[in-house]
């Protein structure tokens, strides 16, 4: 077909979701994401920011 291809997905849009879900809701400081292995093996991705 003649033309640009054009992008399905609406980039500028999921970066900027992207960025508004990295900051904590409750002190507004980034969220880092780390996985977590527990002693049985099972894995899991762990959310970290002000931790009480």
């Amino acid at each position: 077909m003649a033309g640009e291809k054009k992008s399905k997905t609406d980039v500028g849009a999921r970066l900027e979701n992207k960025g508004k879900s990295n900051f904590c809701s409750n002190c507004g400081k980034k969220v880092e994401v780390v996985l977590a292995v527990s002693p049985n093996g099972k894995k899991r991705m762990r959310r970290l920011c002000c931790e009480a």
